[in-house]
């Protein structure tokens, strides 16, 4: 038999004799508990029937919070429910489905943990028969990427509050947390129209500087920060309904994706073409949002930046670079 197969037959062993449910005393279970194993000593030392009548009853008490507990968590339903953009450091709210299928639920706790941490726990006082409650929680996540999502907790100290009982739901998902939008300009400049009335769209500003790159205009030099090298306005004009986000490299890999993702998401609310182009990838041009959540998603995991290999594009589309 080969290793992997060995392993896998030891972890399905593991799972099965794993006990169903987490288990572990409060404070005043273990208040409980010590009472009665000295009302157990006392009663077997002095063999009096009043105190193993006593001892019955507490047993009793115990097993009947045990089943009542039980009860109370054995028929849960839980999904969880995402928000479709989520942004590093930006509060979201998560959304949790909870629905007992026989009878109610009382005294429920719900929490979960992320690789930031736990994320936190919700209270639910009471949870009707066969009836879905959705329960909100406000998460930020501190870093962009990946994130893995994995099991959702459920316990609950109902009915006398001796003991801890819970149930785990292991609903994995993935989740992509793009990077936190930094402003770095006003891409549409605004201001009165020839009737007094709305917004000028065209796209006439310098939008930033860069390092100078050979071929660049003389004229769009900053000879006034000459201390840090020279550097190029970059400016953008013109009427076009269109423009491509070119990420070059630098120290700060952060904060220029940060500004890819204010400048893709400005381009998307004023319902412009917009596009990416960052190391080996070129998204192309669309307007739509699934366009716009896969750009986010590229940005979200990007690792290190190097020079773009798309440097050409439509002659009618704006270019920013970051």
């Amino acid at each position: 038999m080969s290793w992997k197969r060995s392993q896998e037959l030891l972890q399905s062993l593991f799972r099965r004799i794993l006990p169903p449910r987490g288990f572990s005393l409060t404070k005043i279970g273990k208040v409980f508990f010590c009472f009665l194993v000295i009302i157990i000593v006392i009663a077997m030392l002095t063999d009096n029937n009043l105190l193993f009548l006593v001892l019955s009853v507490m047993l009793a008490f115990m097993i009947v919070s045990g089943i009542e507990s039980e009860r109370n968590i054995r028929y849960l339903e839980m999904d969880r429910l995402l928000p479709l953009e989520i942004f590093a450091r930006s509060p979201v709210q998560i959304c949790y489905a909870v629905r007992n299928t026989r009878g109610s639920s009382s005294r429920l706790v719900i929490s979960e943990t992320c690789p930031d941490g736990q994320i936190g726990f919700l209270k639910a006082s009471y949870l009707p028969e066969d009836i879905s409650e959705v329960f909100h929680k406000s998460v930020s996540f501190k870093r962009r990427g990946k994130v893995r999502l994995e099991h959702i907790k459920i316990s609950t100290t109902y009915p006398y509050g001796l003991f801890e009982k819970s149930i785990t739901f292991e609903v994995a998902a993935d989740v992509i947390v793009f990077p936190k939008p930094l402003p770095c300009f006003d891409l549409l400049g605004s201001g009165d129209s020839e009737d007094g009335h709305g917004t000028d769209k065209t796209l006439d500003t310098i939008s930033h500087t860069r390092t100078y790159i050979p071929g660049d205009s003389l004229s769009s030099i900053a000879w006034k920060k000459q201390h840090i090298g020279l550097t190029t306005r970059v400016m953008e004009g013109g009427s076009g309904r269109s423009g491509i986000v070119v990420v070059l490299p630098g120290h700060d890999i952060e904060a220029k994706l940060g500004k890819a993702t204010s400048i893709i998401l400005e381009f998307f609310n004023k319902g412009f073409e917009f596009g990416l182009a960052i190391n080996e990838y070129f998204s192309g041009f669309d307007l739509s949002r699934s366009h716009k959540i896969e750009i986010l998603s590229k940005l979200a995991c990007v690792e290190n930046i190097s020079e773009p290999k798309w440097r050409t594009f439509d002659a009618g589309a704006s270019i920013i670079y970051i």
